[in-house]
């Protein structure tokens, strides 16, 4: 798989379609040890598979642009905030990613870039905890939010959350950052128009939005020098056979 300099591939896995027992199986032989006790202590078996899937998609993306590197063979390193990235001795693939995972949904993505963030909600399963607007939106969305009719707050909402969880999460600072230090104004269908940002030109910031499903929203952020060509965003879809083709022996601790 061929990843250029100014492009992004987001994959995106959708849980039901990953539901098979045996590609269960296949999955948990790409992990860790270690990988999968921490995956066995979630609280609930839903969250145990979502998890167990939502690493074995990555490993399993990343094969895909370095075929060399079997998927059980990738080892990750944790950023002071939380963010992950690859462990030293795979930088030179040149390959970065962020993921992300919400009801039903798992996306990874790619690039040549390491400031890349991605974040995305499932806006059916729970109703939009607006009152966090207050304590975590900047003044000015918080009053846009409130003016909107009831019905249209939960989009306005889901979509400046993932702006701002996919910004922090690109920025490696994760909350630390402050979600309210970064302003964002949305334009028609509350798709994004512009940003403020209090620590950084907003020049060298691109976002996206998608909705992966009706039920889905997503958001895509990139830090990038302005001059930059023109970013190409591809989206991908993971099918089983990605899965199944990096099928291995369980590697050894």
């Amino acid at each position: 798989m061929k990843l250029a300099p100014n492009e992004i591939h987001l994959w995106l896995a959708f849980e039901r379609e990953l539901a098979d027992e045996r590609l269960l199986a296949v999955c948990e032989a790409m992990l860790e040890p270690a990988e999968l006790e921490r995956i066995r202590r979630r609280r609930t078996p839903g969250l145990s598979r979502q998890a167990l899937l939502t690493r074995a998609v990555l490993r399993s993306v990343l094969s895909a642009y370095a075929p060399q590197v079997t998927p059980g063979r990738w080892r990750f390193v944790t950023g002071e905030h939380g963010k992950p990235s690859l462990a030293q001795q795979f930088t030179a693939h040149g390959l970065h990613f962020n993921l992300t995972h919400t009801v039903g949904l798992i996306a990874v993505a790619l690039a040549r870039m390491p400031t890349l963030g991605v974040d995305a909600e499932n806006q059916r399963t729970r109703s939009p905890e607006l009152a966090l607007a207050s304590r975590y939106f900047t003044p000015r969305e918080s009053s846009e939010l409130a003016a909107l009719p009831p019905a249209e707050q939960p989009q306005r909402f889901y979509a400046l959350w993932t702006l701002k969880e996919a910004w922090l999460k690109a920025t490696g600072e994760g909350l630390a950052a402050g979600l309210d230090t970064a302003s964002f104004s949305l334009g028609t269908e509350h798709r994004f128009a512009t940003v403020d940002l209090a620590r950084d030109d907003a020049a060298h910031w691109r976002f996206w939005q998608l909705a992966p499903s009706p039920e889905h929203v997503l958001a895509l952020a990139l830090r990038v020098a302005p001059t930059h060509p023109d970013i190409q965003l591809t989206v991908r879809a993971v099918a089983a056979e990605l899965l199944r083709s990096g099928e291995e022996q369980r590697p050894q601790p």
